[in-house]
């Protein structure tokens, strides 16, 4: 451990909400789904043929899939911290034979270097500690020329609730999310060259405020920073966050929820 760096999020908790998520995950990952789209449509505009490809935070096999449609003579990978998802995600779309998973934390893959050509990512970046190592994790197992491609989240995204709680009370209810020039900084501190970064935002709209979170909780993006309030919100407590909500995020009769996605793109010299 890094005593001065000390880890900010709860990696058990991450696992075991991921864990318990994967029966529902596909239900209430419409945000997801969407940029994993984007995010692959992005690959045909590079051109690349990866002999083999690692899926990191593959979920329940979206991507893989994605890929492998893709890439048909590739070697498909697929990494993910909660071993539920990987069991969905081979019930989903089968094992075949030039298909993996791997149960591991991307922080600290347990691969030989130069493994990859392709390194693709979609929306698991923010569930790591230290994004600097976790750039020179992915440089460590990429081949001389190859691709990494990733999707995250930035500091703008669910900011309504975040402002919500913190009239509330002190304590991180919303992730820290890293700003994109920050992580540009730090493909090119890692070793990747030609760093491509840009940004949009997906706004997400709820009938009601409940439903906010139960895509939360379904899809396993749970709060799971270490300096999190470990106590339950009580009825009272949410009524309260609903009506700061209302003054921040509602339009049209509608709760906004704002998502700031940031993709990213660079090559290994």
């Amino acid at each position: 451990m890094d005593l001065l760096n000390p880890p900010r999020l709860d990696k058990l908790s991450i696992k075991k909400s991921f864990n318990r998520a994967y029966r529902s995950y596909d239900r209430a990952a419409v945000l997801q789904n969407e940029v994993l789209s984007r995010l692959l449509q992005r690959l045909e505009y590079i051109r690349h043929r990866p002999g083999a490809v690692i899926d990191i935070g593959c979920g329940t096999g979206k991507g893989i899939a994605g890929l492998q449609k893709k890439f048909p003579r590739s070697k498909i990978v697929g990494l993910d911290l909660a071993f539920s998802m990987l069991q969905q995600s081979k019930k989903g779309y089968g094992f075949l034979r030039r298909r993996r998973l791997v149960g591991s934390d991307m922080e600290k893959m347990p691969f030989a270097d130069g493994s990859f050509d392709l390194l693709f990512s979609n929306l698991a970046l923010d569930w790591v500690n230290d994004i600097s190592t976790t750039f020179r994790e992915f440089y460590r197992i990429g081949r001389p020329g190859s691709l990494l491609m990733f999707a995250t989240f930035g500091p703008g995204t669910l900011n309504e609730l975040r402002e919500s709680w913190s009239r509330i009370d002190q304590h991180p209810h919303v992730h820290q999310f890293i700003d994109m020039h920050d992580i540009g900084d730090a493909m090119m501190a890692s070793g990747f060259q030609q760093p491509v970064v840009d940004a949009e935002v997906i706004r997400l709209e709820y009938k009601a405020f409940r439903q906010l979170f139960d895509d939360l909780k379904n899809t396993g993006a749970v709060n799971a920073e270490i300096g999190r309030s470990r106590g339950l919100t009580t009825p009272a407590k949410f009524r309260r966050l609903e009506g700061y909500y209302r003054q921040l995020g509602y339009e049209q009769g509608k709760f906004i929820a704002s998502y700031e996605v940031i993709y990213g793109h660079a090559w290994l010299p």
